[in-house]
């Protein structure tokens, strides 16, 4: 866990703070006036030690800038995003899944969670009284939205604010199976635990540290019972060898443990990295091959399989899930108007289009 703890002095809302203090009563948690002092302690010496070293070190601090945005994953017009907007709490993440693609974008390695919960939330009413139907927002795009809130126990403002909102719906995404914190709360259907699924064997040796399927099925039937909403991810699905069976296997595992109607909406991302991410993976983890595969570079400037290897695999996850529920909203970001075309059949018109496929169920 966390080595050492920093502050920055410009913090004044202490509710976050105070739960760390709570929570490591031994570590003594200093005070800094920028970044900069907090990175002296970051190991430079390479690639690898600066993400390790960063993700022991805690940096409690004020989000700067603007809170509620789309989607970091939102892709040029070509793409069809799906209109998710995003709020940072947080940023880093104590997982190490060997694909991730923080380590090649954050600048700043060590874990920062942000205080300022007073102008987030000021924010998303000025931001929920400005809309006119449904809009999701996602605190898991540059962190684990629930790996860490037995520490920081930010999600329960969260669930609390949402279930009292007009228009706005909240997403936590997660690896992890760490829902004890949220089954308290009452989420007045508001709230959608969103996790992220791959075959057992991916978990296990890609996925490090984190829950194993099990587990997150498990946690994912525990919270759609205490009023939750549940939707999964299969983001990234990898291309290897048996990865026809892995994927059967694991869609037939869902449709076994849930029924038709219960997941609120599924999203299936095939593996893609920006330029650098494979050096710093084979260096952080050596032996690992999953960008040994032949790769193309989209418009967005992201390394994708090739189209027909793609196609394979969103026929494969779609044909499984229509077979288990016909009406379920499933869906891919980060492709063109002609997937939606070959696989849907129907193209949406527009990101606004694609939302209101998503939360149909809400």
């Amino acid at each position: 866990m966390f080595e050492r703890i920093f502050i920055d002095k410009e913090v004044t809302d202490f509710t976050t703070v105070n739960h760390v203090k709570e929570y490591f009563p031994d570590i003594q948690i200093v005070e800094v006036s920028s970044k900069e002092e907090v990175l002296e302690f970051v190991n430079d010496d390479s690639m690898k030690d600066r993400i390790q070293s960063g993700k022991k070190i805690l940096y409690l601090n004020n989000y700067k800038g603007q809170f509620v945005k789309f989607c970091p994953a939102r892709s040029p017009e070509c793409y069809m995003c799906c209109n998710l907007h995003t709020i940072n709490l947080q940023s880093n993440c104590v997982f190490n899944c060997t694909y991730c693609i923080l380590q090649s974008v954050l600048s700043n390695p060590v874990m920062q969670v942000h205080c300022n919960l007073d102008e987030i939330f000021s924010s998303l009413v000025e931001y929920d009284n400005s809309l006119t139907e449904k809009t999701r927002i996602c605190t898991g795009e540059i962190a684990d939205s629930l790996a860490l809130d037995h520490i920081f126990n930010q999600n329960k403002y969260l669930v609390e604010f949402f279930a009292k909102s007009k228009h706005l719906y909240l997403e936590l995404k997660t690896k992890s199976n760490n829902i004890e914190p949220l089954l308290g709360i009452e989420s007045n259907g508001r709230t959608v635990v969103s996790f992220s699924l791959n075959p057992s064997d991916v978990v296990k040796k890609i996925e490090l540290q984190t829950a194993s399927l099990e587990e997150r099925l498990d946690a994912a039937r525990k919270v759609l019972d205490h009023g939750y909403k549940v939707c999964f991810n299969i983001d990234p699905m990898i291309y290897f060898e048996g990865w026809q069976e892995a994927y059967t296997e694991l869609i037939d595992t869902i449709s076994s443990r849930f029924k038709a109607g219960e997941i609120t909406w599924f999203h299936v991302g095939i593996l893609r990295s920006n330029p650098g991410l494979a050096k710093i993976v084979r260096q952080r983890f050596p032996g690992q091959t999953i960008f040994d595969e032949e790769f193309v570079l989209g418009v967005d400037k992201k390394y994708r399989y090739p189209k027909h290897i793609r196609d394979e695999m969103y026929h494969l996850v779609y044909s499984k899930l229509n077979q288990f529920d016909a009406e379920l909203a499933s869906y891919a970001c980060v492709e063109k108007a002609s997937h939606w075309k070959k696989h849907k059949h129907f193209v949406p018109k527009d990101v606004h289009d694609v939302n209101r496929y998503l939360t149909n169920r809400l």
